[in-house]
């Protein structure tokens, strides 16, 4: 990966499985970690989950 690509924003959709929260954006950075995107997440999202109980889904 080209080294100015690390520093790029990107937005994710996180969608609630059942959609008691509408569609929410978060941004981020291609050279986060999970845990750092897992603490973000947990800072911004409505419900304030846990950083354990997320689940990625492709």
């Amino acid at each position: 990966m080209d080294s100015w690509a690390v520093d790029s924003p990107v937005t994710l959709v996180i969608k609630a499985p059942n959609q008691k929260y509408g569609d929410q954006t978060i941004n981020c950075f291609l050279n986060w970690t999970v845990r750092r995107l897992r603490s973000h997440i947990s800072n911004v999202y409505p419900s304030k989950p846990g950083t354990s109980g997320l689940v990625a889904r492709h």
